[in-house]
């Protein structure tokens, strides 16, 4: 680090909690405690500073780290240089942030991203901050009711606003994360996906053509298919929504908004398109979803050097834990409760309705579904009435958003058994009322979970980039066979 680097601090100033609109989509926290493409956003920040800057950095979250930052102040002298940034700014793109602070050690002159409340303020000198110390230590700066007149406006860092719901869903409707063989763009209009999985595409692209009318107004109709250069691409329009799993993760959901959401949610289940068929044909389907794709799936996971090593670790722990175990285990229950899969009729199902292909507005209880499987001929559109009601199910029961984004921990008991820690809120007071709807619909809560086990297990070798969630996926698909036993 260079003297001129030593002579800049920087302050992420995230002692502001949300509140209004926004605190209905993602709960009462600090704006850098939100979740944002399976990170919250205060390690994003932290992550697009340079190396210089990380150092430098001092994120303010109270007022217990008020005498810590005036020490600091203090112990700087005249020519150090303080950029203050709120924790509720959003920066839509990404390199124009760094950009700038790696040019803040050559700066002349204060200046503000805007004239009133400011998300970001550069103070030449760090002093006049401890001069302002009592207005400061009562409220952060973008929340002054002052004129920055003194401070020129820079132009190449234009922040949103987080605590404001247009500038909240324009940043965070851009949020979805992808497989490493998709690619996303999004502008104020249009959410643009591409893959080299051109098959996937052309079936995506093409299942809002061949669904039957009636559903279509729960999904986003894609346009623009292009096939070039080896890749396949469609356009959507942009909605500005938050997702069901964002929603659900920072514990938005309340008692009421709760039922509301699963009560649409199993009103789309309901509602799909049927055809008869005889219930032998039902229980084949169902077998080859549940059983043959998660042997086929098992296969793959343990013919991988990364997917032997996380098996042997949880083989370790507990014999149990391991993935043959818990597939011969998961074989015996299936086998045993197989008839309660034959139905006499199929539907044409989304595929993949979990939380985070759910966009979802509490407020005006609109929903949209996103990222169907797709389908070329009107033939593969059926399929088992249960497979997308267990996919709604590992959301709702089965934590499967939590491990997606990250927010859990593995650790160990007294006994060396490894347990699976999660960060939940509110939901141990909601799950039952998916558990309640699910059981009004007619529905066998125990069969939905067996489903919902062989649906954790088949995604290990999908994440073998993570080893600890391919960890987390076996501990959970452990309990769920356990809680299907005991039932």
């Amino acid at each position: 680090m260079s003297s001129l680097h030593q002579n800049i601090l920087l302050i992420l100033d995230d002692r502001e909690l949300t509140a209004g609109d926004v605190r209905s989509v993602v709960g009462a926290r600090r704006y850098g405690d939100i979740m944002f493409q399976r990170r919250k956003l205060v390690d994003h920040f932290r992550a697009g500073l340079p190396d210089w800057a990380a150092s430098r950095l001092i994120h303010l979250r109270g007022a217990d780290d008020l005498p810590a930052l005036r020490a600091a102040l203090e112990a700087s002298g005249e020519d150090c240089g303080v950029c203050v940034i709120a924790g509720r700014a959003g920066f839509a793109e990404a390199g124009r942030l760094p950009q700038l602070i790696e040019r803040l050690p050559y700066a002349e002159e204060d200046f503000t991203d805007r004239l009133y409340k400011p998300l970001l303020v550069f103070l030449r000198n760090a002093h006049r901050l401890v001069e302002q110390w009592q207005e400061f230590s009562a409220a952060p700066l973008h929340t002054w009711e002052l004129a920055w007149h003194g401070s020129q406006r820079v132009e190449s860092v234009q922040p949103l606003d987080l605590a404001r719901m247009r500038d909240f869903l324009s940043f965070i409707s851009g949020a979805t994360a992808t497989r490493h063989f998709n690619q996303v763009q999004v502008d104020a209009y249009y959410y643009t996906k591409s893959s080299a999985d051109i098959d996937k595409m052309r079936a995506e692209y093409a299942f809002y053509g061949l669904v039957p009318e009636a559903m279509r107004p729960w999904l986003i109709q894609p346009f623009d298919y292009r096939e070039q250069d080896g890749r396949a691409s469609y356009r959507m329009l942009r909605y500005y929504l938050a997702d069901a799993a964002l929603q659900w993760v920072h514990g938005a959901f309340d008692a009421e908004s709760f039922d509301s959401f699963v009560e649409r949610m199993l009103f789309f289940i309901a509602e799909r398109p049927r055809r008869a068929c005889a219930k032998a044909e039902s229980a084949a389907a169902a077998r080859a979803l549940f059983v043959t794709k998660l042997e086929r799936r098992a296969e793959q996971f343990l013919a991988s050097d990364a997917g032997r090593r996380i098996d042997a670790l949880a083989t370790s722990a507990a014999p149990t834990l391991g993935l043959q175990a818990q597939l011969e285990r998961f074989r015996r229950l299936y086998d045993k409760h197989e008839k309660s899969f034959a139905f006499d009729h199929m539907v044409v199902g989304h595929g993949d309705p979990c939380f985070s292909n759910v966009l979802y507005d509490q407020q005006r209880y609109l929903l949209q579904l996103i990222d169907p499987r797709g389908a070329t001929t009107e033939e593969a559109l059926w399929t088992h009435p249960l497979y997308d009601l267990c996919k709604l199910s590992h959301s709702a029961l089965g934590d499967y958003d939590f491990i997606n984004n990250s927010l859990y921990r593995i650790g160990f008991d007294d006994h060396n058994a490894l347990l699976l820690h999660l960060e939940h809120s509110n939901h141990a007071s909601l799950k039952p009322i998916f558990q309640r709807r699910l059981k009004a619909q007619g529905h066998d809560e125990r069969i939905v979970r067996l489903g919902e086990a062989s649906l954790f297990l088949s995604m290990l070798p999908l994440h073998l980039d993570v080893p600890n969630k391919a960890i987390a996926f076996l501990l959970k698909a452990h309990t769920i066979l356990n809680e299907v036993e005991r039932t």
